[in-house]
């Protein structure tokens, strides 16, 4: 099967990184994948060569470059201004339909709204190629933004979805929130009734890189019987990086035992708060990482503290993954991530704030359970295994395969 695996962009992101280790997957799998991206400067070589070698990138690449961030940034002006004008839709949507013509494309995969906006349109003349989208939790946190009157309002954000999911074959969805979008007092049942609508959690096919020698307790100073505490995410607030370390702090001043914290990302809350612990040599900072399960090898405890509406997060499969107890705010799905086969739970779940930040408070008192109670926290990295279980990619491969034939005999 020949597939053209679509996201909008190629920067370190829950989506794109399942974009890219799924379209490894399925190459690996026997199957010819193209990624396509629409923004040629936001494409990442170094993500590209860790997360997916053997997979060939496009994406249009204007002749003038200049003219072209021009472009960009005028659609950006005038959308958050509330005027709808897509001025290089037009380019993109020739440059798609040459490219799946060109590799005679037989679905198309895509994983963000944009993403799956522009593809549908390119599809209507081409009634062959069906569209499966997956829902990562854009679709719904875009209509939040546009019922609130909130920043990054799409306009006529309504009309649109149900124009895209009109030109829509298949639907792999993450987490129940992602459904509320396609109830029939959202979006009309006309523009979703004929979708095939499946559950399916992104795979993780992660491995250590040869870097992962030299990210060691050792090289980062921390003595190897610490309690190691860590989180990988996204630099921006909402993630809860500020909370977490103000519990950390916390559970430190009570001298239990020796501690460690090592946050793994980059950004604007990131680059404010290493500032701020510059004299605290136990609380780590690595910068951003393409393979951050190097450093999660480190941890004993992965901690995901986010405010914002993750969906399946990637952090917490890479905790799993790598053995680790987990820490998080009870959000998306989560709580059905850390459960095993027999119902138990590989982590600790704090309540998902009602506003602002997580509760520091809430990730003290379940950091020092796991600082107190050492037996509890072998019992959940034991636990750990099996949870992961459930993001298997060759697990995710086979459902995709399945909705990818399902979607095409419908077409026929």
């Amino acid at each position: 099967m020949n597939v053209l695996v679509a996201v909008e962009e190629l920067r370190a992101g829950g989506a794109q990184t399942f974009a890219l280790r799924f379209a490894q997957a399925l190459q690996q799998a026997g199957h010819s994948v193209w990624l396509y991206t629409f923004y040629w400067q936001y494409a990442q070589d170094s993500l590209l060569r860790k997360l997916a070698p053997d997979v060939k990138l496009i994406h249009y690449q204007p002749g003038f470059t200049g003219a072209d961030l021009v472009l960009q940034r005028a659609e950006g002006w005038f959308e958050r201004h509330g005027y709808d004008l897509r001025l290089r839709s037009g380019i993109l949507k020739k440059h798609l339909k040459q490219t799946i013509e060109q590799y005679n494309i037989d679905v198309v995969s895509s994983n963000t709204f944009r993403c799956d906006e522009l593809i549908s349109q390119v599809l209507r003349d081409m009634p062959s190629v069906p569209l499966v989208i997956t829902m990562h939790g854009d679709y719904e946190q875009f209509m939040e933004f546009y019922q609130k009157g909130q920043e990054h309002v799409i306009p006529n954000y309504p009309q649109r979805v149900s124009d895209t999911l009109r030109g829509v074959q298949g639907v792999a969805y993450l987490a129940e929130s992602n459904l509320e979008v396609l109830r029939p007092e959202v979006t009309p049942q006309d523009a979703t009734a004929h979708l095939v609508v499946r559950r399916i959690y992104n795979g993780l096919d992660a491995h250590l890189s040869e870097p992962a020698a030299s990210r060691t307790r050792s090289s980062l100073g921390i003595e190897a019987d610490a309690l190691v505490f860590g989180m990988v995410a996204r630099g921006v607030a909402g993630k809860g990086w500020e909370p977490l370390v103000q519990a950390y702090r916390r559970l430190r001043s009570e001298s239990i035992r020796p501690l460690a914290l090592v946050l793994v990302g980059d950004g604007p809350a990131l680059t404010q708060l290493q500032a701020e612990c510059a004299t605290e040599k136990d609380i780590h900072f690595t910068g951003f990482d393409d393979n951050p399960v190097d450093f999660v090898t480190v941890f004993d405890v992965g901690v995901l503290a986010s405010s914002l509406r993750e969906c399946l997060p990637n952090s917490i499969a890479e905790y799993l993954f790598c053995g680790k107890a987990c820490i998080s705010t009870d959000v998306g799905e989560v709580r059905n991530m850390l459960q095993t086969s027999t119902g138990e739970q590989a982590g600790l779940l704090i309540p998902f704030p009602e506003s602002g930040l997580a509760s520091a408070d809430e990730l003290y008192q379940a950091m020092r359970r796991y600082a107190l109670e050492p037996a509890l926290l072998q019992k959940h990295q034991q636990l750990a295994s099996d949870a992961f279980q459930k993001f298997d990619m060759r697990r995710c491969v086979a459902a995709y395969e399945q909705l990818y034939n399902d979607c095409l005999a419908k077409r026929q």
